[in-house]
């Protein structure tokens, strides 16, 4: 990680997730963990237009951010972040886990298109809305 990703995503936290973004230090300090695997995707005029970031131990990964800029959505890039997401995965990952709110609905239709499955719900999770918790198994 350089400095000029960590303000990349942290820009984008800001734009991509207005209402809870993630502090400038707390993106630091998520990149700088060891199990920490990320990826900016630029367009071929090198302007950012989103990121991914995980976590992996062992045979699970999870995925906590997965986001394009407002302006460059529902042009295939959140299908290619993910593709690039599954593809940057350890080989030793066979589950992947996420949460969602329910109402995040772009999300969940990537998601599931992807094929993620809910397997749980978290009640009232984020204030009166449900988490969705989904999985995709890569190997058995």
């Amino acid at each position: 990680m350089d400095n000029t990703e960590l303000a990349i995503i942290a820009d984008f936290e800001e734009k991509c997730f207005p209402s809870e973004p993630w502090s400038f230090e707390s993106v630091r300090s998520t990149l700088e963990r060891e199990d920490i695997f990320f990826k900016i995707l630029f367009n071929e005029k090198n302007d950012p237009l989103g990121y991914f970031i995980a976590a992996s131990s062992f045979e699970e990964a999870e995925l906590y951010r997965i986001a394009v800029l407002p302006s460059y959505r529902r042009s295939g890039f959140g299908m290619r972040l993910m593709e690039d997401f599954l593809n940057s995965c350890p080989k030793e990952v066979k589950k992947i886990f996420l949460e969602v709110r329910e109402s995040n609905t772009a999300a969940v239709k990537l998601y599931e298109k992807s094929g993620f499955e809910i397997i749980s719900r978290r009640k009232n999770y984020y204030g009166n809305e449900d988490g969705l918790i989904y999985c995709l198994t890569l190997k058995e």
